[in-house]
């Protein structure tokens, strides 16, 4: 690991900046209505991230004829990865993505301001639904699916945030989607990677699995239960 840079994008401390820049009662909204709860909850615990251990995972990972799984071999024994893992740590909406469920609506002026790092700095005069849409999108792209803030978010995911009822409908399963994806092509040869998604998940997963890592990660927090962030 010490030759090796493993890089990724779901960067929860950014949060943080984001409620700076927000009203706490769009954050306490989406904490209280939301699916996409859990990753706000996970950023405010100030959980620590290890790319230690997600190397090891990922750099003994075996080869399975399965996309959608991730198989790792630690201690001789064979660990999966997968949806249901995903799930049970994430409790977003995982049904079976819709290609036809596409939201029909003009967005085109939302867009002219974005920008979403900028726009965080010039929202707080907004109305408080569209700064809504704007700490929705900040979810999506940096909470679940971990991309560079310089890529787009598909449009037909991205529109979404303009229709609360149609993003809840959203299955997060797309945030999965990227984790594996990006786990599966990772050079390993190479100085460096990067992984997209919410790597968290598969840093709970490891600790939940091996307890022995989570005991020399730290112990829980006194104030954690499962109605705060699933697993931890």
């Amino acid at each position: 690991m010490s030759k090796k840079s493993a890089y990724h994008n779901c960067k929860v401390h950014e949060f943080i900046n984001m409620r700076a820049q927000l009203a706490d009662a769009i954050l306490n909204d989406i904490m209280n209505n939301s699916q996409v709860d859990v990753i706000l909850k996970l950023a405010f615990n100030s959980s620590l991230w290890s790319a230690k251990t997600i190397h090891h995972f990922v750099s003994n990972q075996l080869a399975v004829n399965r996309d959608y799984e991730l198989w790792t071999l630690i201690g001789g024994r064979p660990l999966r990865f997968s949806l249901f893992e995903y799930v049970e740590i994430t409790e977003l909406n995982c049904d079976p993505i819709d290609h036809n469920d596409n939201l029909e609506i003009d967005h085109s002026e939302f867009w002219a301001k974005m920008g979403l790092e900028s726009v965080m700095r010039s929202c707080q005069l907004w109305a408080y639904e569209k700064k809504k849409m704007v700490a929705l999108l900040f979810i999506l792209h940096v909470g679940i699916l971990g991309i560079h803030r310089n890529s787009r978010v598909p449009l037909m995911s991205a529109k979404k945030v303009m229709d609360e009822t149609a993003f809840e409908r959203q299955p997060g399963g797309y945030g999965f989607k990227e984790l594996l994806y990006s786990i599966k092509i990772a050079n390993l040869e190479g100085p460096r990677y990067t992984i997209h998604g919410c790597v968290q998940d598969l840093l709970v997963w490891g600790y939940e699995c091996i307890p022995i890592l989570a005991e020399g990660a730290g112990k829980r927090s006194p104030n954690a239960n499962d109605s705060v962030v699933p697993l931890l």
